[in-house]
């Protein structure tokens, strides 16, 4: 394909998207729309502007990402069309905010678009469900949080929801049979109501519901079906997982994180994360955190857990989350998600790439993404703003550029 021939998306300035009553009302983002295309293209950097939020501090020193840059652009792969490509196109036609490789701890390309630069917090959506699950999973091999006990067992108030009757694994695995449709475009539907409790974004005029995550979870009371039984991604689990991890450690997220994963991997910026009215983060995808602690969060995981000689997270754990059963990657199969990932599953809130390779990815919504191979220690990490919530065509294109660069570089 000739560059030429490349739709290059508009940048935030280009569009001239910003706050105040100086602008325009169509170019003006606000809490009701700081979500939406085209404005996601400006706020997805400014997230604390729009929300309630709050930090988990970056390290006092924070850990060394040395320099082995190389020219990835030219690297040719066929995308999900069927047509020959570039890493550069990809990232061009794909609405890239940052873009950062490392093989070995070893950065081999850093790049930022749209007004993006090293220090900028950028919302990471759904790859936010990686992280929750990483303190999770140390709590877990510490035998203080028991994924076999029903959800019940920590969070008692969920005893008349369509929740009832569920284990924390079958949470993390998404397999709880509670009726909760995570449709986007539905402005009455479940998931406008989640962020409407959750502090995702202001209430409608005639939104009388709760206002917390914990007491939204409440008014579920239906199900679809069994638990258990099929792969059903709700996000509204997430953040039982997390609630329930608070009850287990007798401490907010926010101290956990911090504790045992922010500060001892050297992390240069301070996470931020929305929070509820009840100042609960949103575990599910409100996290927001710069492009080199993105990665460096793969760069642990990649190394199963061990930073500088210390193990943060239970390499177990980690080696648990990439290699699912087969009943798994059969409930995975007969979801729609096996478009993207037809040999793919999911397992303790990670998107297994490919089992038998033990490649693993964290997913955003409008193009967030992680990927991680452990076997050859690369991480790909990729900031986004598209305008679509999911883009199939473009998370498969990112897909097949990552794993043409490993091929290449490794």
């Amino acid at each position: 394909m000739n560059s030429n021939e490349i739709s290059v998306p508009k940048t935030a300035a280009e569009l001239d998207i910003g706050q105040g009553i100086g602008l325009p009302a169509e170019q003006r983002a606000d809490t009701s729309n700081w979500t939406l295309p085209p404005y996601n293209r400006w706020t997805f950097q400014r997230v604390q502007q729009f929300t309630r939020t709050v930090r988990v501090p970056r390290a006092e020193n924070s850990s060394t990402l040395e320099d082995d840059h190389r020219d990835l652009s030219r690297i040719a792969f066929l995308d999900s069309a069927g047509e020959q490509t570039t890493v550069d196109e990809m990232l061009a036609r794909s609405y890239t905010d940052g873009f950062l490789v490392l093989h070995k701890g070893k950065i081999l390309s850093e790049q930022y678009f749209n007004g993006m630069d090293r220090s900028t917090l950028h919302l990471i959506m759904s790859c936010s469900k990686s992280i929750t699950s990483a303190v999770a999973g140390i709590y877990i091999e510490a035998g203080v949080l028991d994924p076999s006990a029903l959800l019940t067992q920590y969070l008692p108030e969920l005893a008349d929801s369509g929740m009832a009757g569920a284990t924390l694994q079958q949470a993390l695995d998404m397999q709880v049979g509670v009726k909760f449709n995570e449709e986007y475009a539905d402005l009455d539907g479940d998931w406008r109501r989640c962020e409407e409790a959750t502090g995702w974004r202001e209430p409608t005029t005639n939104y009388d519901g709760p206002r917390d995550q914990l007491s939204y979870a409440r008014t579920l009371t239906d199900r679809v079906s069994d638990h258990g039984a099929v792969f059903h991604y709700q996000s509204i689990l997430t953040n039982m997982i997390g609630c329930c991890l608070e009850r287990a450690a007798g401490k907010a997220f926010a101290e956990l994180l911090a504790e045992h994963i922010w500060t001892p991997i050297g992390a240069e910026q301070d996470l931020v994360s929305i929070i509820d009215a009840a100042s609960t983060m949103s575990f599910e995808g409100g996290f927001n955190i710069c492009l080199r602690d993105f990665a460096r969060f793969g760069h642990l995981i990649s190394r199963d857990g061990e930073h500088q000689g210390e193990h943060l997270i239970p390499a177990s754990w980690l080696r648990n989350c990439r290699n699912p059963s087969e009943a798994l990657c059969e409930a995975f199969s007969a979801s729609e998600y096996a478009e993207v990932m037809p040999f793919g599953a999911y397992h303790n809130q990670w998107w297994v790439r490919n089992p038998s390779k033990g490649i693993t990815m964290a997913l955003g919504i409008h193009g967030q993404m992680l990927y991680v191979d452990c076997e050859r220690e690369f991480v790909a990490a990729k900031l986004s703003s598209q305008p679509a919530q999911d883009n199939i065509e473009m998370a498969m294109d990112q897909m097949l550029a990552f794993e043409a660069i490993a091929d290449s570089v490794t």
